[in-house]
């Protein structure tokens, strides 16, 4: 599997400047190959889009990297 990762800038939930450095693996199809009675067999699965923070705070506002984290998770971004 290769999964290419992508370094990339968010906003922060906080204070809203572009200052939080988080690494983006995009989501990607498996290939799970099996031996079946009958031969081989091959299934598809997705692996989802993992994010992570990087920035151990926010440079603008201070915030802390878990409570960071914390938000968008409540808000379902990551």
């Amino acid at each position: 599997m290769m999964a290419f990762l992508q370094r990339e800038i968010w906003e922060c939930p906080f204070c809203g400047e572009e200052s939080i450095e988080v690494l983006v693996r995009p989501s990607v199809y498996v290939a799970k190959r099996s031996a079946v009675r009958g031969g081989r067999k091959t299934t598809y699965h997705r692996v989802r889009e993992e994010v992570v923070i990087l920035s151990e705070s926010c440079q603008k506002c201070g915030k802390k990297k878990d409570e960071i984290e914390k938000k968008w998770r409540s808000e379902q971004i990551i």
